[in-house]
């Protein structure tokens, strides 16, 4: 269960910073969103809850008092958590000066989380935005100061980047690299301890010091990761996307698929490209109204 809210603006004549649509969500246990590629920024600022973001291979968790940038071009993934589901707003623009101003506040592709501590008044700045209704030029000035004022309190609440992408043992890197090369095949943790050459006990005890989650844990939600991400650009048969994940058992996968997402990998393939083709039309909508 999920909702959602979204508003769309028509403006075109903005060229350092445009304001292209802002949105809320409040999100039922699991529901995710993608994998889907965005053309421009959005920044997304959670006001309850938790959950996860998916970019270029990492897992962030992300919570309350917590912000995402999603990059234009980057292959994203996130979803909501099982028992504390989040609600977050969100604020989407492009323009010249839009990675100028982001790299500003020290958010970028690699650096997509941060923490935030003026909350009422960012989300007070996106509730505005939802009451313009005309296309006028007096709205499309107003709006376009609401992005600036946006962006200004990020940097005067002395915005920090969470350090997720810290520098880690590097055997655990080893795992994580030797993980993300092999995953599609008869991956467990005894052949990747001997892998590496190291001792299966010392490896899994590191691992789980270091990441929070215990290794066959990590390889599970790496594979299931991917899966989704097939399901949703591909027309590959379930069987295809099971063995491809690195599950020779498709009802293994299909269990493991539902136990993480909630849904089927038929149901969730649907599911994400009718929401895909909805995001489309809401885009077009943006680009040529």
């Amino acid at each position: 269960m999920e909702k959602t809210f979204v508003k769309t603006y028509a403006f075109d004549t903005q060229k350092d910073l445009r304001l292209l649509y802002t949105g809320k969500a409040v999100c039922g246990a699991l529901h995710s969103f993608g994998p889907a590629v965005r053309p421009n920024h959005i920044v997304h600022i959670v006001t309850n809850g938790k959950g996860s973001y998916h970019v270029d291979g990492q897992v962030y968790p992300v919570k309350e008092g917590q912000g995402f940038l999603i990059s234009p071009d980057k292959r994203t993934f996130y979803q909501a958590d099982r028992e504390s589901p989040w609600s977050y707003y969100w604020m989407a623009f492009s323009g010249e000066m839009a990675t100028f101003y982001l790299e500003g506040l020290g958010l970028d592709a690699k650096h997509p989380i941060f923490k935030i501590d003026q909350m009422e008044q960012l989300v007070s700045i996106i509730e505005t935005t939802f009451s313009f209704e005309d296309t006028s030029v007096q709205s499309e000035l107003m709006l376009s100061s609401l992005l600036y004022k946006f962006l200004s309190l990020l940097q005067q609440s002395h915005i920090s980047t969470v350090a997720v992408n810290k520098s880690v043992n590097p055997h655990v890197q080893y795992a994580i690299d030797y993980i993300k090369s092999n995953y599609a095949t008869d991956l467990t943790v005894k052949n990747l301890a001997e892998a590496l050459s190291l001792n299966r006990s010392y490896l899994s005890t590191i691992f789980k010091s270091e990441m929070q989650t215990t290794l066959q844990q990590y390889i599970t939600e790496y594979r299931l990761t991917r899966a989704a991400e097939l399901l949703g650009i591909s027309q590959l048969r379930i069987e295809d996307v099971s063995e491809y994940s690195g599950y020779k058992d498709p009802l293994v996968f299909a269990k493991a698929f539902k136990r993480k997402f909630g849904k089927t990998p038929s149901q969730y393939r649907k599911s994400e490209q009718d929401r895909q083709k909805l995001f489309e039309h809401s885009a077009s909508l943006v680009d040529h109204e």
